[in-house]
């Protein structure tokens, strides 16, 4: 018969990034059914409750805790993986590999080792973040949310003094994005050239019209003749939205 085992660790934040890679290690274990390693927002408790590896430890998980948890056929494999998964956590450079160059502890001080940076990636947990994306606006510096589990209200609040600061704020919750060919957060390889987009709903038009802002021609592809003509007349400094039926 199947058990489920959850271990909680307190006040503990590692990238979703690094947590993903450990639970596809910890899923593919003999005799391992399922398995999440996650940060215990309530969004991600609800996906491990759905995977059906949610336990009462990891419930009573709070937002800024980590979350072990997984499904194994018996008691001593689940207890083998676990032990796994904790070792995985507690080895050296979990975080990535180690680095001849001291990392800043601040954003002030990254900012005085990076004279020309202007923007500011923050991974920290959704409480934290909001204090320390209005740092980096501060700074003067632009700025891309990581984090989830910030507020509605925290979130337009940021929005609105990067406008007045002619600055930007990508997220909460942006995962992925590739500025000036450089890949941040999450990123896949992608070949240089002109966008094709599906779906001519308000986020398609959306990304649409920004891409031909940017100068890049887009194809737009929708079943809907009339969000097609919406999305085709728009364009941008040299760049063109063409709609096509999808």
């Amino acid at each position: 018969m199947s058990v489920i085992l959850n271990e909680v660790r307190r006040s503990t934040y590692l990238d979703s990034i690094v947590l993903m890679r450990m639970s596809r290690q910890i899923a593919a274990l003999p005799g391992v059914e399922e398995a999440g390693l996650v940060i215990g927002t309530p969004a991600n408790k609800d996906i491990l409750r759905e995977a059906r590896i949610l336990g009462p430890d990891g419930d009573n998980a709070e937002p800024g805790d980590l979350i072990l948890a997984l499904r194994a056929e018996d008691n001593a494999t689940g207890e083998a993986a676990l032990a796994e998964a904790k070792r995985l956590l507690d080895q050296p450079g979990v975080s990535g590999p180690p680095s001849s160059v001291g990392a800043p502890r601040t954003l002030r001080t990254a900012v005085s080792d990076m004279g020309d940076a202007n923007l500011a990636l923050i991974s920290v947990p959704g409480h934290f973040a909001t204090d320390e994306a209005r740092k980096a606006l501060q700074l003067g510096l632009n700025v891309m949310i990581f984090s989830d589990n910030v507020g509605i209200e925290d979130e337009a609040a940021l929005k609105r003094e990067a406008r007045e600061l002619g600055l930007l704020v990508m997220g909460p919750d942006c995962g992925t994005a590739i500025i000036g060919g450089l890949p941040i957060a999450f990123a896949n390889v992608v070949p240089r050239g002109d966008i094709g987009i599906i779906g001519a709903g308000q986020m398609g038009r959306g990304i649409a019209h920004v891409c031909a802002l940017a100068g890049l021609d887009v194809v737009l592809s929708d079943v809907s003749a009339a969000a097609r003509r919406a999305a085709a007349g728009a364009s941008g400094r040299g760049g063109a939205i063409a709609g096509r039926a999808g």
